[in-house]
């Protein structure tokens, strides 16, 4: 009898292109499990630890770690290897004292180490705004997250800053003139920039974001910048140099 459903491993070959991983040291490398993020979007926890952070070097090694309950992502522990991580996601290890955040880069996701209060926080952007039962505000954000909050006073395209893992809002940023953005995907990723204009969309044509990067003034579709601060960044968002 044939098997049925999806394949439960992945070869290195096949690995998205984001990925920054090595293609023929091995055959095979973890498949991230269903969950906040796609998995072209995404990596899994044993390739951020192992791959990306260097702090392992076997697969046992990192089960171990893992299934220690050592490993933390968004404040939350996480046991296996395959659980996926994604924009923004904080990836913390408490007794090595190290943390990292998922930022973009125009390679894909890469890793930004944060120091002090930072590993606690974590930015999202709002995705969807919904009125739901009673007559309150509901934010679904980038990383499945939800908010019920009705002073909040957010669109989709802003961001919050929360508190891991409580959840509490302690912050927001406006996609709006005079906000700092970051590029999320493409030659401009990672670039952060004093966003210039915001214009409306139509019918045909989506919001547009025109804000001054280091490479040049750009003009980019709205879904693909997120405001980070609004003199300077609320986090740390951009990539280490390589």
């Amino acid at each position: 009898m044939g098997k049925k459903g999806g394949r439960n491993r992945m070869k290195r070959i096949a690995a998205p292109q984001g990925w920054d991983i090595s293609r023929k040291e091995s055959r095979f490398v973890y498949k991230p499990l269903p969950g906040p993020h796609p998995t072209r979007l995404s990596y899994p926890l044993g390739v951020v630890v192992r791959d990306l952070a260097g702090m392992a070097d076997t697969a046992r090694e990192l089960k171990q770690v893992a299934r220690g309950g050592k490993v933390l992502v968004d404040g939350s522990r996480r046991g296996s290897t395959a659980f996926p991580v994604g924009l923004f996601d904080l990836v913390s290890v408490p007794p090595e004292g190290v943390s990292f955040r998922m930022v973009p880069s125009p390679k894909g996701l890469v890793l930004a180490r944060v120091e002090g209060g930072e590993a606690g926080r974590k930015l999202c952007y709002v995705k969807t705004k919904t009125k739901v039962k009673g007559g309150h505000i509901q934010y679904g954000l980038h990383d499945g997250r939800s908010v019920m909050d009705d002073k909040l006073n957010l669109s989709p395209g802003d961001a919050v800053v929360l508190e891991v893992p409580s959840q509490k809002v302690v912050d927001k940023v406006k996609l709006a003139k005079g906000s700092i953005g970051i590029v999320l995907s493409g030659d401009r990723a990672g670039q952060v920039g004093k966003i210039k204009e915001v214009k409306k969309g139509t019918i045909s044509r989506e919001r547009m974001v025109r804000l001054s990067l280091p490479s040049g003034e750009a003009e980019l579709p709205s879904r693909l910048v997120v405001p980070v601060g609004t003199d300077a960044p609320v986090v740390t968002v951009e990539a280490p140099a390589r």
